[in-house]
């Protein structure tokens, strides 16, 4: 798999899918461990959110739904965020991604991404789960994308 990095002020809008030669100003990495997700919450301390510019209208961003979200702290400590939503507890409606973006910062993080949200946001802790899923089926989803620490 090619890893293409690319850390600018800002992402660059575009349908075609980076590679070798596009962006220009994008570096091949040698990356050992890789995530990707998005929108981009932070970026060098700064609230991003760029979920127009990255062509991700589609994730609802400005709707209050379940969310995940990894960041990175100046110490180098990694976040973890989780949060319910969609009515599974009463009052509970989730969050906007500018909702989480202020919360990553809140927490010490300097550069922040949004996984994936809705039905799939779920986190185990020792095997417990710490939301309920707004999956329809009302399990975890079966999802190819996920985060696990041993």
């Amino acid at each position: 798999m090619l890893l293409i990095g690319i850390r600018r002020p800002s992402p660059v809008k575009s349908e075609t899918t980076p590679n070798e030669n596009f962006p220009s100003t994008g570096t091949v990495l040698n990356a050992k461990t890789g995530i990707g997700g998005g929108p981009v919450l932070l970026l060098d301390g700064n609230i991003k959110n760029t979920y127009e510019e990255e062509i991700l209208s589609d994730i609802g961003a400005t709707a209050n739904r379940p969310r995940s979200a990894i960041g990175i702290t100046n110490d180098k400590k990694m976040i973890l965020f989780v949060c319910e939503g969609d009515g599974m507890t009463t009052g509970v409606a989730g969050m906007t991604t500018e909702n989480v973006a202020n919360i990553m910062k809140a927490l010490g993080c300097t550069d922040a991404i949004n996984l994936d949200g809705g039905g799939s946001s779920c986190m185990l802790v020792n095997g417990q789960e710490t939301i309920k899923t707004s999956d329809s089926s009302g399990d975890e989803r079966s999802v190819a994308s996920v985060v696990t620490l041993k």
